[in-house]
């Protein structure tokens, strides 16, 4: 396995604390449900997500990423419902997440103004029999695999109006002690493994034709540095969206976004890494399918808040 692949592994997973895993996505404004609950119902009809991310290609055991997830409004559009499943893998670490979201939305000024909550379950996988190993016999390896299902809880708000929107969000935010003397898991209850997520945009009317957006997403992780994400998307037509975007850890994306219908849209994103870790991979790869399930809805554009 590669050295750069096992020194993410030992920092995200130490022994004795665990936190669950939350992967980097370039599209938090076309996927906002995997990050903050708050957003379920906010299409206004049933909606349907699916999202895969291939990081770091080129890189063996590289992580991967996997979303489904569902969200309507219900009882007058003044609760959204939503359920999201998730999976992801780093090497041997799998993760799988399968969480209900409930939202409940108020009119609010020009806007809209929802609370939302996320509650399911986790189940973990650390597969230390798949590493490649020096010592074929090395019990301590051979033996140390396990699975766990633990419970996961996710909080958010989200206020969105025709011309933009603002987050707030701390998703699945349990942590972990492990209890050597029992070889099991115990809830920590010191968010010191929580992600901690503010993402908001702003649609600027260029012409009839031509709109902008430009969006923020920063991601605060104790101990960890914060990461920012800065892009900027053009909207022509309300058909076909074109973007730019920089992470502060040395990464450039370019976005494409096209509104395939008017219930199916297409967003794709891919990664350059600017540092010198990019000569040894071929960047990530991002693509988000959303279809929602009424026709009579009208097109919004590639932004969909």
């Amino acid at each position: 396995m590669n050295q750069l692949v096992i020194s993410i592994l030992i920092m995200l997973f130490p022994l004795q604390v665990y936190g669950q895993m939350f992967p980097t996505s370039d599209h938090y404004v076309h996927n906002p449900l995997a990050i903050n609950p708050a957003f379920a119902g906010c299409h206004d009809a049933l909606s349907a997500t699916i999202l895969y991310r291939n990081q770091w290609v080129g890189f063996k055991d590289a992580p991967k990423s996997q979303i489904l997830s569902f969200h309507t409004p219900v009882a007058h559009d003044r609760i959204g419902l939503g359920l999201l499943v998730e999976r992801n893998s780093i090497g041997i670490f799998k993760e799988t997440n399968f969480i209900g979201n409930y939202a409940y939305r108020m009119e609010l000024q020009n806007g809209k103004l929802a609370l939302g909550l996320g509650f399911g379950i986790t189940a973990n996988n650390s597969a230390w029999n798949e590493l490649d190993i020096a010592d074929a016999d090395d019990a301590q390896l051979l033996d140390n695999s396990s699975y766990t299902v633990l419970p996961a809880f996710s909080f958010g708000t989200y206020y969105y109006t025709k011309k933009y929107f603002i987050g707030i969000s701390i998703p699945l935010f349990l942590s972990y002690d492990l209890d050597n003397s029992t070889g099991k898991y115990k809830n920590g209850n010191t968010f010191s493994g929580s992600n901690y997520f503010v993402t908001g945009g702003y649609e600027i009317g260029i012409s009839n034709i031509v709109k902008l957006l430009p969006s923020l997403l920063i991601k605060y992780h104790p101990g960890n540095a914060v990461q920012i994400d800065f892009n900027t998307q053009v909207n022509l037509n309300d058909r076909v969206g074109m973007g730019i975007g920089y992470r502060n850890r040395d990464v450039l994306i370019g976005m494409l976004q096209c509104q395939l219908s008017y219930q199916l849209s297409m967003s794709y994103s891919y990664n350059f890494e600017l540092g010198s870790v990019g000569q040894y991979m071929n960047g990530s790869h991002e693509i988000v399918l959303n279809y929602v399930f009424r026709f009579e809805r009208k097109v919004i554009g590639p932004r969909q808040f």
